[in-house]
């Protein structure tokens, strides 16, 4: 029997399918716009519901590139199919997408009213966590490959490897900085009025004019709070929290994006010591998902992690009341709250760590070389094919954002 599917996720599914739309004026297929005068050279976009089949594609010769995020420009590189051309942070416009948003952590407007500090404990845990991190890169790689892959090795084709490597690989380069700075609210702020624009053709209620301040989706001030934790260093600072509640359910996603969480979690007798707060587990459990909140040697709470597929799933699940907490993707998070989630986006938690990967073989080196083979490409009539995780991913957003800048459109594959 099939269960019935939330109305509100249905919902989110569709201004996501979107939401990409809104960086070209129409995505059509190649041969309407045949019949287009003063046609824009053209990259064809094959979309393919997730990452995992483009790999297969790229090797098959099906796709001459893909765009994703880590850790599949990664793979590409470790199994030998291809090379990453350029990363997210150096698409076009210049300077537009440094340090742009990834992942961030988001609570449930319940937490943040009636348990406030609450939020402010696990954003003591995850910035203690992103520290370690960026002192320990050899040990995070470890520690994500045994979270994420425990003793297997990943298999590509015939070729076999240790994921310690390409984790290693993958971290490298994204950006674990919980620090909203100038250019991560400048380009989340271009991200939202994109969804802005989206939910306006999809119901008949405006937002543009409502809801075109991002700032009013976030809110800084646990943040704030675990930074002053972190700073004075102080145990006794532990004691001041007031409301924290007593179950805490924290939503993740599978993927090194969440390499902090995992960081924390494995090293829970340093930051107890360290400062004065840890997120107990079981030593024997890999991947443990009941724990303990200490602060200042009590316990405080209990915690569960909640593991799920997708951005859109946490979202749906704490929209439902069954998360208090979630590291997710930033473009989910505001397809909710725009949608009526009472939530708030509470830091970053990873930035960056996106890119454009190209077949082995290419003579393509860099943003520069991509734009060129494009234009001559279209012009033989024989437009490059790009893989795409799917429209309104962060990596397709800025991707085409990239294609525009540079005076390309992205079309949908007329396989799609």
């Amino acid at each position: 029997m099939i269960a019935p599917v939330n109305e509100r996720f249905l919902i989110i599914s569709l201004l996501l399918f979107s939401f990409s739309s809104l960086v070209l004026a129409q995505i059509d297929t190649p041969e309407k716009l045949n019949h287009t005068a003063n046609r824009t050279p053209e990259v064809e976009l094959l979309f393919c519901k997730g990452q995992s089949l483009l790999p297969v594609l790229l090797t098959t010769g099906q796709i001459d590139g893909y765009v994703a995020w880590q850790p599949y420009l990664a793979l590409a590189e470790k199994s030998g199919i291809g090379k990453t051309v350029a990363y997210s942070r150096d698409f076009p416009p210049d300077g537009l997408w440094h340090n742009h948003p990834c992942c961030v952590l988001v609570a449930s407007n319940d937490v943040l009213q009636n348990h406030p500090d609450t939020a402010v404990a696990v954003s003591v845990i995850l910035l203690a966590g992103e520290i370690w991190a960026k002192e320990n890169p050899d040990a995070l790689a470890e520690i994500t490959t045994n979270w994420l892959m425990g003793d297997q090795n990943y298999t590509f084709g015939s070729d076999t490897f240790s994921p310690t490597g390409l984790f290693g690989s993958s971290l490298s380069t994204s950006v674990f900085a919980s620090q909203a700075n100038l250019e991560w609210n400048d380009s989340a702020q271009l991200l939202f009025e994109r969804m802005g624009d989206i939910l306006n053709t999809i119901d008949s209620d405006p937002h543009n004019g409502s809801l075109n301040d991002f700032s009013k989706f976030k809110d800084s001030g646990p943040y704030s709070k675990a930074v002053d934790w972190i700073r004075f260093n102080d145990p006794a600072f532990s004691h001041r929290l007031g409301s924290v509640k007593s179950h805490i359910r924290i939503g993740y996603l599978m993927i090194d994006h969440q390499a902090p969480l995992y960081a924390a979690v494995v090293n829970w007798m340093y930051l107890q010591k360290e400062y004065g707060i840890a997120l107990k587990s079981d030593e024997s459990v890999k991947r443990p998902r009941y724990l303990e909140l200490i602060i200042g040697g009590k316990k405080m709470a209990d915690v569960e992690l909640i593991s799920a597929p997708t951005g859109q799933n946490l979202m749906t699940m704490m929209e439902q009341d069954n998360l208090d907490m979630a590291i997710v993707g930033i473009t989910p998070a505001i397809g909710s709250m725009c949608l009526g989630c009472k939530a708030k986006i509470i830091q970053p938690v990873q930035n960056e760590g996106s890119g454009l990967v190209m077949a082995t073989g290419s003579k393509v080196n860099d943003w520069d070389d991509f734009v060129s083979l494009a234009k001559a490409s279209y012009a033989k009539g024989q437009p490059l094919k790009i893989g795409d995780p799917d429209l309104g991913t962060i990596a397709d957003v800025i991707f085409q954002e990239a294609l525009n800048a540079s005076g390309l459109r992205g079309v949908r594959e007329s396989g799609t």
